[in-house]
């Protein structure tokens, strides 16, 4: 650590966008051990952002601006221009506000604002594929209104079973399997209706798209990986994921996700291959990357890819690795090397729980037995008894959470098999409902 030094003369800040939270604060103190240095923290925010006290509390500032207006941004940041060491957004929604922000550093080692905003739109990204890999893509329309002449291309052209994406939603936010032109109308339907609503809720500032592809079959992965400033690759270990629709939810949310996988080592080094040209084509460098694929008959397909760490992956590559993910976030945007390790430690999953039938939490059965597990690491409850209970589908959060950690896979399946027993969401129609019906 330097010592004797002014702290505020240094190049020792690192700008979070958007938002950030408290895991991933505690992260720096990993990397001022690394690195023999000092960092501060700032958050880069809207002007009425609500910011979580335990978060707000860690940082050492946090700067408002009217983030729409690219003057007002460069404004706010002018003060500690030549201190800041790292921008870092690690979230879907403020992606716009991050590719405004990297024009203003064209020093540091940052993805450029074209990469992030194709990274950020599942509409840009799929003809970015297509125009340099076509065969790691599946067959896409853009749909910008709901009329017979649109629903005839989708059948000819994407065909059935297909699925409706929004292009700027994360968590599988209105993320809904068709399997004929009737289901394609109806919730194409319900889709626009809802679109923009959860657009709001989630300070997405990009106009609401709808895209629908077809529907993929076959097992799914993710990978994330850092790409360094000469697009060089370094890939963490691949995750197994089980989805709602293979738990028998009406649902494509991610349930499951394990690692260490049991995919064969020639099969994980294909999708590696697969995620390096996702990477290329969109064009993006000195970040971290996060893309799910689909291991299908016709061979790995890409269902996304994005510009920041995949979602509980910290947790996940660290019990398993020994691996901090969120450490190597950090060393990638100092064009420093991440630090990988690949010996296998333990087993570990992260599993949610929605209800099947959306509706006022009445119980939620199980939760002594489950918390009880030996090999429980980390708990989350998003929702208690008396909320409003809705599916992935349609926009809402899981309900319950449980990281798993054992020494084996079978004793791993073993406890995600309890869990499934014990685990029951009971919901009930609200009055709301009930009046409407």
């Amino acid at each position: 650590m330097p010592n004797g030094k002014d702290l505020k003369n240094e190049k020792n800040i690192i700008l979070f966008i958007g938002t950030v939270s408290f895991a991933i604060l505690e992260s720096v103190k990993q990397l001022e051990k690394v690195t023999n240095q000092k960092f501060r923290m700032f958050l880069l925010t809207r002007l009425k952002r609500k910011i979580p006290e335990k978060v707000a509390k860690n940082l050492t500032q946090i700067i408002r601006c009217q983030i729409d207006k690219i003057e007002l941004i460069e404004k706010a940041l002018v003060p500690y221009h030549s201190q800041i060491a790292i921008t870092n957004c690690k979230y879907e929604a403020p992606m716009p506000l991050y590719a405004r922000v990297v024009e203003l550093f064209p020093y540091l080692k940052n993805p450029t604002s074209h990469s992030i905003l194709v990274a950020n739109d599942k509409l840009e990204m799929r003809k970015a594929f297509k125009r340099y890999f076509p065969q790691i893509t599946p067959k896409f329309i853009r749909v910008i209104k709901i009329t017979d002449v649109i629903i005839k291309k989708i059948n000819e052209e994407v065909g059935f079973p297909c699925v409706i994406k929004p292009t700027n939603l994360s968590k599988s936010k209105l993320v809904i399997t068709c399997y004929d032109k009737e289901e394609l109308f109806k919730n194409l339907e319900d889709a626009f209706r809802k679109i923009k609503s959860l657009y709001k809720k989630d300070f997405a500032e990009t106009e609401p798209k709808i895209i629908v592809e077809q529907l993929m079959e076959g097992q799914m992965y993710s990978i994330d990986g850092y790409v360094n400033s000469y697009g060089k690759m370094f890939y963490t270990p691949i995750i197994e994921i089980k989805t709602g629709k293979d738990a028998g939810y009406d649902d494509l949310f991610m349930y499951t996700q394990i690692t260490p996988s049991v995919l064969a080592k020639e099969e994980e080094a294909k999708a590696q291959a697969v995620v390096l040209k996702a990477t290329h084509a969109v064009g993006l460098r000195s970040c971290t990357v996060h893309c799910e694929l689909m291991k299908t008959p016709k061979g790995w397909k890409v269902i996304e890819l994005a510009s920041r760490t995949g979602g509980f992956r910290e947790e996940l590559l660290y019990f398993s690795f020994g691996i901090r993910h969120n450490l190597n976030d950090f060393l990638i945007h100092l064009g420093k090397k991440p630090i990988l390790k690949k010996t296998r430690e333990m087993q570990t999953v992260f599993i949610k729980f929605w209800p099947h039938k959306a509706g006022k939490i009445k119980a939620i059965n199980g939760l002594k037995k489950a918390q009880a597990l030996k090999s429980l690491v980390k708990f989350r409850q998003e929702k208690k008894v008396g909320d409003y209970a809705g599916l992935s589908k349609h926009g809402h959060t899981f309900i319950v959470g449980f990281t798993l950690c054992a020494k084996t896979r079978s004793e791993l399946l073993a406890d995600i098999r309890k869990l499934e027993k014990w685990i029951n969401i009971e919901t009930v129609k609200s009055e709301l409902e009930l009046k409407k019906k």
